[in-house]
């Protein structure tokens, strides 16, 4: 266990770290680094394309139109299991599901993730789109359990 010296220590050496780094570079180049050097490192392009595939499948949509913009009634509900399944089953941030899969607002994603959060199983719309996320969270759990065991 790391004691408090050491996690001062550790801090301080990260402020430093991060001042050095400031008199480089921009706070927005330096983000950007970040999140381009944490994508390489867990990389889960695999798993991404299958969501987009099980969710086009579902919805008999083509991943096109899933990424198109302004959209409405079932497409919307699609883009929303989606994002849930990216966030929720695959641990991926809401920023990064909106600039690097879907290229809009990470509002969207955080609306569509609120969406199952808050949906109410007694109402018959919030119903259909839990048992929607459901469906595809099973197959996309069992496709990668049958993977892992191959």
């Amino acid at each position: 266990m790391i004691s408090m010296s050491e996690h001062k220590l550790q801090l301080e050496l990260l402020l430093g770290n991060i001042q050095e780094g400031l008199k480089k570079f921009t706070i927005k180049e330096l983000n950007e680094a970040i999140i381009s050097f944490l994508n390489k490192k867990s990389d889960k392009t695999t798993e991404i394309n299958y969501v987009l595939d099980i969710v086009c499948d579902e919805y008999n949509i083509s991943k096109i139109t899933l990424k198109s913009n302004n959209a409405r009634g079932v497409l919307q509900d699609a883009k929303q299991v989606c994002y849930c399944l990216l966030n929720l089953n695959l641990g991926l941030s809401l920023r990064y599901i909106s600039d690097r899969i879907f290229f809009n607002n990470h509002n969207s994603v955080a609306i569509g993730v609120r969406k199952l959060k808050r949906a109410d199983k007694n109402h018959k719309v919030d119903k259909e789109f839990i048992e929607k996320y459901k469906k595809l969270e099973k197959r996309l759990l069992t496709n990668f359990a049958n993977l892992e065991n191959n």
